[in-house]
């Protein structure tokens, strides 16, 4: 998961600048570029029934730390606040920023653990909707804690998030929100789509999306296929985690939009990395069933 960030966020921020950016805008698509999206991935593993394998398990546990560092790294990219910022950049204050979101995400994260299933249950609040009501609060306020402490607002509910998975009252604010996402999912991605101007795209903006999801595949693939490849033994199960995190998602559409609102990112840049997103998450699924689809044909054969 960590290889899974380093790797794209350096050769994207080397490739970039190689190609004439200035370092911040560099570091805003590199930042894109560290993000993972399993939802789709997961989709396919239990569609082969693989959900249980160990590929499947290191998918999971790898994509949990590749969003938490790619937030982190969101954070820190962000606090420069301007491209003239970036001349004065100090280590210790990077350091710190990416101590700050971490030690705040652990701190949310436990303190979530032991507090909010004991303040979000139906023993208390009996009331119906009313313990959805609690947990869509601490969404909120989680988010705004972070924005306060000049972090991503999302490093917030994301902690909550994750507390909240272990909880008895899982499954129904799991269905709660599902519900809430039809309300705000397809407002998210039309207000995304909205700002991709299509008049705008031509043959410079085509090759460098091709250059950008080239990166995104690659590094994905090498930061890690080939650390899963060591630690699973196996070299077809350590591709197919590499192939499994290829898909950048909603993620790499946030920091997208954010790079786009603080005035870093052009609109030409922007709607290249949305193109990417689009078709990585258009892959990965296809190229990760080819995967298995062979390993099915190769036993049909072999029996």
């Amino acid at each position: 998961g960590t290889l899974g960030v380093v790797v794209p966020f350096f050769a994207g921020l080397l490739v970039f600048q190689a190609f004439g950016f200035d370092a911040l805008q560099a570091m805003m698509i590199a930042t894109a570029l560290t993000a993972t999206s399993i939802a789709i991935s997961i989709q396919v593993l239990k569609e082969f029934n693989k959900i249980k394998s160990p590929e499947a398990r290191l998918i999971i546990a790898a994509a949990v730390v590749d969003d938490i560092l790619a937030i982190a790294v969101l954070s820190v990219v962000t606090s420069f606040g301007g491209a003239e910022a970036l001349d004065n950049v100090d280590l210790m204050d990077v350091t710190f920023t990416i101590l700050k979101v971490l030690g705040f995400f652990a701190a949310i994260l436990i303190a979530a653990i032991f507090i909010l299933p004991k303040v979000i249950t139906p023993r208390i609040w009996k009331a119906s909707g009313s313990v959805e009501g609690i947990a869509t609060a601490s969404f909120f306020g989680a988010a705004a804690i972070a924005g306060t402490l000049g972090l991503s607002p999302i490093v917030g509910a994301f902690a909550v998030g994750m507390a909240l998975s272990a909880t008895k009252v899982f499954e129904k604010i799991e269905n709660f929100i599902s519900r809430i996402g039809l309300i705000f999912a397809p407002l998210f991605f039309a207000i995304i789509g909205a700002q991709v101007d299509f008049r705008t795209v031509n043959l410079d903006i085509l090759m460098l999306s091709g250059v950008v999801i080239a990166i995104a595949v690659a590094t994905k693939l090498l930061g890690c296929g080939l650390p899963s490849m060591l630690f699973l033994k196996n070299k077809t199960a350590g591709m197919r985690v590499g192939i499994g995190m290829i898909s950048r998602g909603e993620v790499g559409l946030i920091v997208a939009g954010v790079g786009l609102s603080s005035g870093v990112l052009t609109g030409d840049v922007y709607t290249t990395i949305v193109l990417m997103v689009a078709v990585t998450t258009i892959i990965t699924p296809i190229w990760l069933k080819m995967d298995y689809r062979k390993e099915v044909a190769v036993k049909t054969d072999d029996s």
